[in-house]
């Protein structure tokens, strides 16, 4: 009984610290791609809410160009121009400068969303998603 409890403790524990999709997220203004162009594609990126690495913002990146700090709960629309890119994120090195990239190809017609989300063991991702 008291192994039962003690496993269901450490389970509602460790779900408490893990990020979750935000729900109502706070829009960021962007210092690049902030007005639809032609051809360009609307992009959004969404930092999960949570505990874990709250304290730090996270430096979004399109092409090797700064467009946001998002901190938990923050989101970014962007419009894109058409074509292959490199998205990054990045924490600051007082919170470990962890980095995550991924390669896209939009295309236009075809809107793109992403989350950034951290697990226990301080892992930051950038993922597609719905």
């Amino acid at each position: 009984m008291i192994k039962t409890l003690f496993a269901v403790a450490a389970v509602v524990t460790l779900s408490a610290c893990s990020t979750k999709p935000a729900v109502n997220p706070t829009t960021v203004t962007p210092s690049l791609y902030s007005a639809p162009t032609t051809g360009s594609v609307p992009v959004t990126i969404t930092r999960d809410g949570g505990i874990i690495g709250s304290a730090c913002g996270i430096n979004v990146r399109v092409d090797d160009n700064q467009v946001a700090k998002l901190r938990a709960s923050q989101s970014v629309s962007l419009f894109i121009p058409a074509g292959r890119h490199i998205f990054s994120i990045q924490t600051g090195n007082m919170c470990g400068g962890v980095r995550d990239a991924i390669d896209v190809t939009l295309k236009q017609g075809e809107p793109k969303k992403y989350r950034i989300g951290s697990d226990m063991g301080s892992n930051v991702q950038l993922l597609p998603t719905l």
